[in-house]
């Protein structure tokens, strides 16, 4: 244990002081983790309050709700600080070893053996880190299911991020906190540790710049495997910006287009596009936005891109989903069988999972 300032006290203190001075000023260190780093992160700022720090060790781990408080409270006294302990809201921190653990109904340890990965902490004010994003992944793993990890996946590689209610907000420019390739390097870094297989395996339906929670949500309901009620059709390009020649530029209304799905293939020798597009003024866009939307997919399609329709109500219903699902489909060349009772009721078991959200 490193003992800073508190040193000096300690020698300079009398014989009946010298118990409380090493307990008030022995130097601890705050690991938020988990939930609470996961709430940390859904804010406007993002990484832009945080530093990179590396060559950590949880040895000097506070474990007392007294010394989380403590260090919390001088963070406070000096910056605008989201975290608070209380029993409806515990604090979720990482110490070094079983025996640090020390629960109550406002704090949560968790343990983590071992040395601190690369990239695992940033530092958000003096001895106090947060897990991070990449980090977050990982301990989620353990609690969420693969439908959840999936989601929190591509929340935290997306433009947006969820209020502790409910809704969403976007990040400024909608630049994502992490991406695929970080969170995957990230996961197998770590590949031993608890829940990186799993967030491995969840990754398969991360894709980065997902805007929205139902631009995720959709995705899902297309890419995941039919056995977990998806339709199983390859990942596309979300938002990938699309760049109108001079030839075309006359006869649309723009030079930039980014469809929210996009799919590359290949038919009778020739590249072609398939895209989908998520149309909903409730959940996606405001009323000018979505005639902007329609206008889009209009243009879209003078460029001969294939274009589907997908709106709030298709989303909410597996039979109804099944129209614009099999349209994509079918436009990608993949036959999928008529649904079955038994498919329709997994579809619909998925939809269900992707509007609860419970980790908010």
């Amino acid at each position: 244990m490193y003992f800073g300032a508190g040193t000096q006290r300690h020698e300079q203190a009398g014989p009946e002081h010298r118990g409380e001075a090493t307990r008030s000023d022995a130097h601890t260190d705050l690991f938020i983790s988990h939930l609470s780093a996961l709430r940390y992160w859904r804010r406007d700022e993002g990484l832009g309050t945080s530093e990179l720090v590396e060559g950590l060790s949880l040895d000097n781990a506070t474990k007392s709700v007294r010394d989380c408080n403590r260090l919390l409270s001088a963070k406070m006294d000096t910056d605008a600080f989201p975290m608070h302990m209380s029993e409806g809201n515990p604090l979720y921190v990482l110490v070094g070893c079983k025996g640090a653990r020390r629960y109550a109904s406002t704090l949560v340890p968790r343990v983590w053996q071992g040395p601190v990965p690369a990239n695992a902490f940033r530092r958000i004010g003096p001895h106090i880190y947060v897990s991070s994003p990449e980090f977050v992944f990982v301990q989620m793993a353990s609690t969420l299911s693969i439908v959840e990890l999936a989601q929190l996946g591509n929340e935290l590689c997306g433009g947006y991020y969820l209020q502790r209610v409910s809704g969403f907000g976007e990040h400024t420019d909608k630049q994502p906190l992490t991406s695929r390739a970080d969170l995957k390097r990230f996961a197998l870094c770590v590949a031993t540790a608890r829940g990186a297989k799993k967030a491995l395996r969840a990754l398969r339906w991360v894709c980065d710049r997902c805007n929205s929670p139902m631009e995720t949500n959709v995705l899902l309901m297309l890419c995941m495997p039919s056995r977990m009620g998806g339709w199983q059709l390859p990942l596309p390009a979300v938002n990938k910006p699309i760049e109108v020649g001079k030839r075309l530029a006359r006869y649309v209304g723009g030079r930039l287009y980014a469809p929210d799905f996009m799919w590359e293939v290949h038919k009778a020798g020739k590249r072609a596009y398939v895209t989908a597009e998520y149309d909903s003024s409730e959940h996606h866009d405001d009323a000018d936005d979505a005639q902007h939307t329609r206008i889009r997919r209009n243009d879209m399609k003078v460029m001969g891109y294939l274009v589907t329709s997908i709106n709030a109500s298709q989303v909410a219903d597996a039979n109804r989903f099944q129209l614009p699902a099999r349209q994509i489909a079918r436009d990608l060349g993949i036959y999928r069988r008529p649904l079955s009772p038994q498919r329709l009721l997994k579809q619909n078991q998925l939809i269900w999972q992707l509007r609860q959200e419970d980790f908010r």
